[in-house]
């Protein structure tokens, strides 16, 4: 190698070393993930949920203390709780925030962050406003729906089943979680036509709860449909604990319930949108866009019944029931 050609060598690798240390050190730098998850974190369904999504995770090739940071925060349905946690996160820059529950998503979005966020137990994210369309939503949102209103006809269907003398028939709501609202509706619509009166319970806390459920147990043939707002998850043991003992036949939208105690439930999994919401998030951290990604719904849907709090409740489990349960608690 002559002089020139030495020269033009040393200079073509000044210049290009200091790129090339940019370019490792962005991709050395362990990317920030915040997870907001909606219920407590002594709650073993909350554990669950983020097993399933850090598990999910690193099945991508992210590893939490290596290439990604896991940042989680358990707000247990608290819109306040939601609030500083969201705005921590927003402070802090993080790359992608993962938030499960309509309070969680409210939070952010009074932000007006440009964080890529992914959603996962959100019901109606079009007309809450939180994307444009469900296949491509656009802007930086994206994630997985819960409920469609049907849902809520088979939860009456399943209760009348379980319960043919229903008479009545009540809705535990969260009035300040209007997200359901479409749910309650379609209770509305159909009980009548099946000859069951409904009624809407409403209650935003344990004092409410207890008080909408001493009116329920009063009623003639009663039975009770518990919304999925993050009120009753936190307090589901609570709700079951009133019901089982006023012996009022109850389903519940998450099939975990039946394990504290539930007569029977009926829903999606939630863990499973979880660690579906990994998937997304590895994506994101890869380069595609949030709003790119379509909004998907729940593709699990499991039942579960509790044979013994049915003996203890004087009931009979219809046989078909018992076929058709994914989960036996007995």
């Amino acid at each position: 190698m002559d002089r020139r050609q030495l020269l033009m060598s040393l200079g073509t690798a000044l210049v290009a070393a200091p790129g090339t240390a940019l370019t490792q050190t962005l991709h050395d730098r362990p990317r920030r993930v915040a997870l907001m998850i909606a219920i407590g974190e002594g709650d073993p369904e909350a554990q669950q949920r983020l097993d399933a999504f850090v598990g999910s995770l690193e099945k991508t090739g992210w590893a939490r203390g290596k290439n990604v940071e896991i940042d989680v925060a358990w707000y247990s349905g608290s819109f306040q709780l939601a609030q500083t946690a969201a705005k921590r996160y927003v402070d802090d820059q993080v790359d992608v925030i993962v938030v499960n529950g309509t309070p969680g998503m409210d939070a952010l979005r009074a932000l007006h962050t440009n964080i890529p966020i992914v959603f996962t137990v959100v019901s109606d994210p079009v007309g809450a406003g939180y994307v444009s369309n469900l296949s491509r939503p656009g802007g930086t949102v994206t994630g997985f729906s819960t409920f469609e209103p049907e849902i809520a006809g088979k939860w009456l269907q399943l209760l009348r089943r379980m319960a043919p003398g229903l008479k009545n028939v009540s809705m535990l709501l969260d009035p300040k979680f209007t997200a359901f609202n479409s749910l309650w509706l379609e209770i509305q619509s159909t009980a009548p036509a099946q000859g069951v009166i409904p009624h809407a319970a409403f209650a935003s806390d344990l004092t409410e709860i207890e008080g909408a459920l001493e009116v329920v147990s009063k009623q003639e043939s009663p039975g009770l449909i518990v919304s999925p707002s993050p009120v009753n998850t936190v307090n589901r043991k609570r709700i079951i604990s009133i019901v089982n003992e006023n012996r009022v036949p109850a389903i519940f939208p998450f099939r975990f319930y039946v394990r504290d105690g539930a007569l029977m439930a009926y829903g999606f999994n939630a863990a499973d949108q979880f660690r579906r919401a990994a998937e997304y998030v590895d994506r994101i951290l890869k380069g595609e866009n949030a709003g790119d990604l379509p909004v998907q719904g729940p593709s699990q849907f499991e039942f579960g019944v509790n044979l013994r709090t049915a003996t203890a409740m004087g009931l009979t489990v219809p046989q078909s029931l018992i076929i058709a349960a994914d989960e036996i608690v007995q």
